[in-house]
């Protein structure tokens, strides 16, 4: 990485620069600390902040973070994914609940949404969690 005139070689993943190098020096690498990482060869001086998982917008921890791998997050139970890089979820929102008249066709996943499909004439669900609508009794 450039340094003035110079060029300098690069801190591997987990390192960052604590001194650029000189005419006769090398570049002096150290460690990130814990709650830091950089994933790649860098010329970085600062390590990077590892990501939270925030609960409130759905999210659990699926890999922590290590001075080389930021966190990786997905979605929490009853959620599913909108925002994704990777393997890696931004974003979750909760899985749409059938209302009642209308079946579960596809329980919802961590990566899709629940499909609701209404039910059939003669048949009903009472509350809309059901995968086979109830016929009518006379």
């Amino acid at each position: 990485y450039p340094v003035g005139t110079e060029c300098c070689p690069k801190c591997g993943p987990g390192f960052r620069v604590k001194e650029a190098c000189g005419e006769v020096t090398g570049t002096l690498c150290v460690p990130c600390d814990p709650g830091t990482y950089t994933a790649h060869f860098n010329g970085l001086s600062e390590c990077l902040q590892c990501r939270v998982c925030d609960p409130a917008m759905g999210l659990v921890t699926r890999q922590k973070c290590s001075t080389k791998n930021n966190t990786a997050c997905i979605c929490g139970r009853g959620h599913f994914c909108v925002s994704e890089s990777r393997g890696d979820c931004a974003e979750c929102r909760p899985h749409t609940a059938c209302r009642p008249g209308q079946r579960v066709r596809e329980r919802g996943t961590q990566w899709q949404d629940t499909v609701c499909e209404d039910c059939p004439p003669g048949t009903f669900s009472p509350n809309g969690a059901l995968e086979q609508c109830q016929p009518w009794t006379k």
